[in-house]
């Protein structure tokens, strides 16, 4: 069996309220606690596990872009992670047997790829290893039964066959409304009522047979009658061949061809509008084009004849700007150096007439000769549209109209030769045509009116329709039946998929249910009511539904949680569920992360939890973050130092970020601000601070108990003012430091020197120097290397509560503390 996957280190830079990298290492102590107020940053540890673990890049509140009340990715990276030049990533290190696999995810930029490490992580958690304590409540009472069955059916890894259930769940419906639609029928039913004249309103075989008989064949031949509505009755074979032969005898189609052959060449019009008749045709346009072309090329020639000094268009051009209004003229020719008053011209306003009378000549002229060209190519193809109809109607025309055909023969042979030879005359023959067209006309007309509406062509029309529908509504019948059939195959299919589905799911959820209440039993007492998770009755056709249920009284059994359970109840339901299924699931990677889950319970449930955490789950690694006080103290209490790393945030720093109780100021650190040439009064307050907090509590000095809205924070003053009451009643007392007049416990209190470079000065050359806050350090570093065990020179100490002096906390010596020499300045 493959071993587990488990956190060996989780790194944050940049990274939400993360500026500066911290590393959490899980090395030594595979589980970690931390204890923060509110708003220090404790929650952005579970978030970069959340970000490593994202398939999207982001966490789930922030979502993929910034909208409504989402701030997008954008709120990853801290917002002086830019300016610091600090790369905004997570990274994490994780351990399999003595394998060791490390990775990192940028939270800055477009694309926030997943290491192959956290998708190895992803592909052993079936269940979501965080649960964070605002979002335990949905799952009991916002979330639906369908959202709450997918929920789990993914933690029991049953998602493939849940897609099978939702896929033949719907198309079973889709079949099954497909099976119950009518809108095929109803088409017919509608086209029918419309071919019938509303005789017959709903598809009826017989109604319908009735109809075409009576209606349709009895005007022609009572005779004729249709013993079934089919293609190959005997009465509707007889119908075809009376179609056809009326439609021979009667010639129509023939009659509308020919005029539509003679109409090509010669078609008269009435406007609608403006009551005007419009004659048309190929013969007409061809003469109109010839005429346009005639009087083109007689305009040419005139034009030409005005222009025929055309060879001195480009002279005249040239000339044009030196004669033009508005310019002074030139007092000698500019081509021939003759002085314009010698000219035959005369003068400079004779020239300009001249040079613009010929020069509109010339334009003239050009406009003559492009309309030439125009009228050409009308003509040109005005003549071979002519030459293109001619023969439809020659051909058309019979020995009846032979002095007609005989006449377009002739003329065909003479339009031919355009335009080698003159154009024919055509007024007789386009007279002869409109005479063709009138009788033509007449002709159609009659033989129309004598057909009326009862002809055996449109008697096989509406017989055809009706087959037509018939054939249809059958179409839809066979449909609607298969489909039917389809239906209740599925229906049927579905059962024994849904059952067997519902049998495994229920075993699991069997499964799943024990260790849940046993961990709800543990947190609310043993006399709580267990918590049932159910799928719906088999008969039920949707099985994809989860129910929580309680037998809250004998008269309210099998009752939703929400309404009955008390707010830390409800909590423990999903917060049971969710470890339970962690638990069972997560083998190949127990890891747990809880943010924040107690805030519904009072003392005793969080003790309880705590014990919860200590007694069960020691096969996991955990991680916590809480602003609960009360409930760090018990997970200290309860839990083993050798597997947890407890630590509290202390503040949060925001050119830093947050401050563990572990990240003291060191020396290092004060004297690397000096070597910047900057000030480190803010450093050396902290560091006394930091010391003085440690001192107090390993030496278990009494103060004063704190407001409540302040229960944990003790000034600097309160804690020296302690230690200084504690040290006078034991007797000790340190030697006093070289430079300073009083004892420096009273010197801690006031810290003159770190406020002048910490705090705003009211007064001019007030801010502290670099040699000052260097001498005070010295000072401080003499008095608290008093602090040392005289006999192992340990700086740990503890005092049980019978004692009045400390002891030093090492097992091996415990000897009773006594103020070590001072060291020599």
């Amino acid at each position: 069996m493959t071993d587990p996957y488990f956190l060996q280190s989780l790194g944050l830079s940049g990274f939400r309220a993360y500026l500066q990298p911290k590393t959490f290492d899980f090395r030594k102590k595979r589980c970690l606690a931390i204890f923060a107020p509110n708003g220090s940053g404790k929650s952005s540890v579970i978030d970069a596990l959340e970000f490593m673990f994202s398939e999207d890049g982001t966490l789930e509140r922030l979502g993929q872009r910034a909208i409504n009340n989402q701030a997008g990715p954008v709120a990853l990276a801290h917002n002086l992670a830019e300016e610091a030049k600090i790369a905004s990533a997570v990274t994490i290190g994780v351990v399999s047997g003595k394998d060791v696999i490390n990775g990192s995810r940028p939270a800055t930029g477009a694309k926030r790829l997943i290491p192959a490490v956290a998708t190895t992580l992803n592909a052993c958690f079936a269940v979501p290893p965080i649960i964070r304590g605002h979002a335990l409540r949905t799952f009991v009472e916002t979330h639906k039964p369908e959202q709450r069955y997918a929920d789990v059916a993914n933690w029991l890894q049953l998602g493939p066959l849940v897609e099978v259930q939702k896929n033949i769940r719907s198309l079973r419906t889709q079949v099954k409304a497909a099976a119950e639609d009518e809108t095929a029928l109803q088409r017919v039913d509608t086209q029918l009522a419309k071919e019938t004249a509303q005789a017959v309103n709903t598809w009826d075989e017989a109604a319908v047979l009735s109809h075409a008989n009576t209606s349709i064949l009895a005007p022609l031949d009572p005779s004729l009658v249709l013993a079934a509505l089919a293609a190959g009755d005997s009465a509707y074979l007889e119908l075809e061949s009376r179609a056809k032969a009326e439609e021979n005898n009667i010639g129509l189609a023939g009659l509308r061809q020919i005029r539509n052959a003679a109409a090509a060449l010669r078609a008269q019009t009435t406007d609608t509008e403006s009551g005007e008749t419009v004659v048309s045709g190929a013969i007409l346009t061809f003469d109109s084009a010839v005429a346009a072309l005639s009087a083109a090329a007689i305009k040419e020639t005139e034009e030409r004849g005005k222009a025929a000094s055309t060879v001195f268009q480009a002279l005249w051009k040239a000339a044009e700007p030196f004669f033009a209004e508005g310019v002074a003229a030139p007092d000698i020719c500019p081509v021939c150096t003759t002085p314009v008053a010698d000219t035959a011209a005369g003068s400079a306003e004779t020239i300009r007439a001249h040079i613009a009378k010929h020069l509109e000549e010339l334009a003239d002229y050009a406009a003559a000769k492009k309309a030439l060209e125009e009228a050409k190519t009308a003509a040109t193809k005005a003549h071979t549209q002519l030459v293109a109809v001619l023969p439809g109607l020659i051909g058309h025309l019979g020995d009846g109209e032979a002095a007609l055909k005989a006449d377009l023969i002739a003329y065909q042979a003479d339009i031919a030769g355009w335009p080698q030879t003159t154009v024919p005359a055509s007024a007789d023959i386009v007279s002869a045509i409109a005479k063709l067209l009138a009788m033509l006309d007449q002709a159609i007309a009659d033989i129309e009116s004598k057909q009326g509406d009862h002809t055996y062509i449109k008697a096989k029309a509406k017989i055809d329709r009706l087959l037509e529908l018939q054939t249809e509504r059958n179409l839809a019948l066979r449909t609607l039946d298969e489909l039917v059939k389809l239906s209740n195959a599925l229906t049927a299919q579905a059962t024994i998929i849904s059952a067997e589905i519902r049998k495994k799911v229920q075993a699991l959820l069997d499964k799943l249910q024990t260790p849940m209440n046993d961990i709800y039993k543990l947190i609310q007492g043993a006399g709580a009511t267990p918590i049932r998770l159910e799928l719906p009755g088999e008969d039920d056709t949707n099985q994809q539904r989860l129910n929580l249920l309680i037998d809250f009284a004998k008269n309210r059994t099998g009752v939703q949680p929400g309404g009955y359970l008390s707010d830390s109840q409800i909590h423990s339901v999903a917060l049971a569920l969710r470890m339970a299924a962690i638990q069972q699931f997560n083998v190949g990677a127990p890891i747990i992360a809880l943010d924040d889950i107690v805030t519904s319970y009072d003392a005793d449930h969080r003790r309880t939890i705590a014990g919860l955490i200590a007694t069960m789950f020691g096969d996991c690694q955990i991680l916590i973050t809480t602003h609960d006080e009360r409930f760090f103290n018990y997970l200290k209490d309860q839990l083993e130092a050798k597997a947890w790393h407890f630590t509290r945030i202390i503040g949060l720093d925001p050119a830093y970020g947050p401050r563990f109780a572990d990240h003291k100021v060191s020396d290092e650190m004060i004297e690397a601000r000096w070597a910047e040439g900057q000030s480190a009064a803010n450093e050396m307050r902290q560091a006394e601070e930091e010391w003085l907090l440690g001192i107090c509590r390993d030496f278990g000095v009494s103060v004063r108990i704190r407001p409540l809205e302040r229960a944990y924070s003790y000034e600097r003053s309160e804690l020296a003012s302690a230690l200084a009451g504690l040290l006078k009643d034991a007797k000790l007392m340190p030697a006093l430091v070289p430079g300073v007049n009083n004892r420096f416990l009273d010197s801690l209190v006031k810290g003159e020197i770190e406020n002048f470079g910490s705090h705003f000065q009211d007064w001019p050359y007030g801010d502290g120097s670099i040699g000052d806050e260097k001498t005070r350090w010295g000072e401080f570093k003499t008095f608290r290397s008093q602090f040392a065990c005289k006999k192992c020179s340990r700086t740990k100490f503890q005092r049980p509560f019978a004692l009045k002096r400390p002891v030093c906390a090492h097992n091996g010596c415990e000897a009773q503390f006594e103020f070590a020499a001072a060291p020599v300045q």
